[in-house]
């Protein structure tokens, strides 16, 4: 029988076993290049400083500020076996912030009358009433208070390409894992798989989530996103730096929350958080998102491809009202009810309190105790919307922690030197 300490003692032996082939390695120069505002030097100190004490490989952080960049910067390695280095056009996986990307496009759509917070996903989705789901609403879908966070029939992912219909039938006819509206309950994969079925069946085109989001979003407002990794594009795209499962318990000491989370998923398969993960088979083995047959297809929970800039500059709109050089995105009105709490409380999933959420998009505070609203993804990535000071942020990174929750060490330096920056440029555009 395995105890705690052989565990331990794997996990060490494991760690030595890989960490010394590091030391043959030639370790690469750190390369930081972009464009701040004088005031936000600290930002960028920030950001050279995580390169050069190894908590960084690559990744790029961006500011927008009243519709305006005032931080853009990338750094370090897109695929650091190549030594190819980050560049201004590099695009990365985003991970779980894709899934305030689709809140975005639903949020579009109620907009323009396609879908209705309050009403019933069956109205627009027929065969979705089945095993008891006929009152679920699309607020419920989107909130993660369905209970649609396993399939109790996994998928491939190639077969939402290949067997579309099969994958609706599963989907359809998936029994809830707890009473619609009774619980909250992070849809870790199936997120996507629902919300970009009823985008499309809403939708008077029947278009699919990623051609939604390109032709109505992306391509009219200049964001560098996509909701997938399009073929052409991959020249450009990081390889993603993932890392082994003895890492990642190791990683935990330093955050212990992570343990319930990652160990849940890794010993327990059962449980919800191991089920929900594992709802798609090649989810299970992180390296095949490296894969540009898997990345082009688009899963809404996970999938979007795009540079911090861009992510930074379509929350800086949402921040400033929703309209960007005379074109709206998203009206006041509609802004309101995306940026407002509709649940909060325990996560019966990740097993975490104090969680909150808006219609698809994470409520949290800014270092100033102000609300802001968008989505924070595995790995460390981050993109946010604060409407209390007309900000956009983002940060991406292909050196991929265990932080999922905004609370990367990396993110919160860069967070509040940013506001410290911020405090300083409207002192001097006061003054001037």
């Amino acid at each position: 029988m395995y105890t705690f300490k052989h565990v331990i003692l794997v996990v060490f032996v494991a760690g030595l076993i890989n960490y010394i082939p590091s030391l043959f390695k030639t370790k690469l120069p750190p390369i930081v290049e972009g464009f701040f505002h004088p005031e936000f030097l600290e930002v960028a100190e920030t950001f050279r400083s995580n390169l050069e004490n190894g908590n960084d490989n690559g990744g790029a952080f961006a500011v927008y500020y009243k519709g305006k960049v005032i931080v853009d910067m990338w750094a370090g390695y897109a695929d650091i076996e190549a030594a190819r280095r980050w560049r201004n056009t590099t695009l990365s996986l985003i991970f779980s912030s894709t899934k305030g990307l689709a809140a975005i496009v639903v949020a579009l759509m109620v907009d323009r009358g396609h879908l209705d917070y309050k009403k019933p996903v069956s109205d627009y989705w027929p065969e979705f009433a089945q095993n008891g789901k006929e009152n679920i609403t699309v607020e419920m879908l989107v909130s993660h208070q369905s209970g649609l966070v396993v399939l109790d029939e996994p998928l491939y992912t190639r077969e939402l390409v290949t067997d579309p219909m099969k994958v609706e039938d599963v989907l359809a006819r998936q029994a809830t894992s707890w009473p619609a509206g009774t619980s909250l309950g992070y849809h870790v994969v199936t997120y996507g798989l629902y919300v970009d079925r009823l985008v499309s069946k809403a939708d008077p085109k029947q278009r699919s989530m990623e051609q939604i989001f390109r032709e109505e979003i992306a391509e009219p407002f200049g964001i560098d996103v996509y909701m997938n990794a399009p073929r052409g594009e991959f020249y450009r795209i990081a390889r993603e730096q993932f890392v082994p499962s003895w890492k990642m318990l190791l990683m935990c000491f330093r955050s212990p929350k992570y343990f319930k989370i990652i160990g849940n998923y890794l010993l327990f398969p059962s449980s919800l958080i191991g089920r929900s993960i594992r709802t798609l088979k090649e989810f299970t083995e992180l390296n095949l998102l490296n894969n540009p047959e898997i990345r082009e297809i688009t899963v809404s929970s996970y999938s979007a491809t795009g540079t911090a800039r861009g992510l930074a500059k379509l929350y800086g709109i949402l921040a400033n009202g929703g309209t960007y050089q005379g074109k709206q995105l998203l009206s006041k009105e509609v802004i309101e009810k995306l940026s407002s709490t509709v649940i909060e409380g325990f996560d019966v999933v990740i097993q975490a309190d104090g969680v909150k959420y808006g219609p698809g998009v994470q409520i949290k505070l800014n270092p100033w105790g102000q609300t802001v609203y968008g989505h924070t993804g595995h790995g460390g990535q981050v993109a946010m919307a604060d409407p209390s000071n007309d900000l956009g942020i983002a940060y991406i990174t292909n050196f991929i922690s265990i932080y999922s929750m905004g609370d990367d060490p990396r993110y919160l330096d860069l967070e509040k030197a940013t506001y410290e920056g911020l405090r300083k440029y409207q002192a001097r555009k006061m003054k001037s």
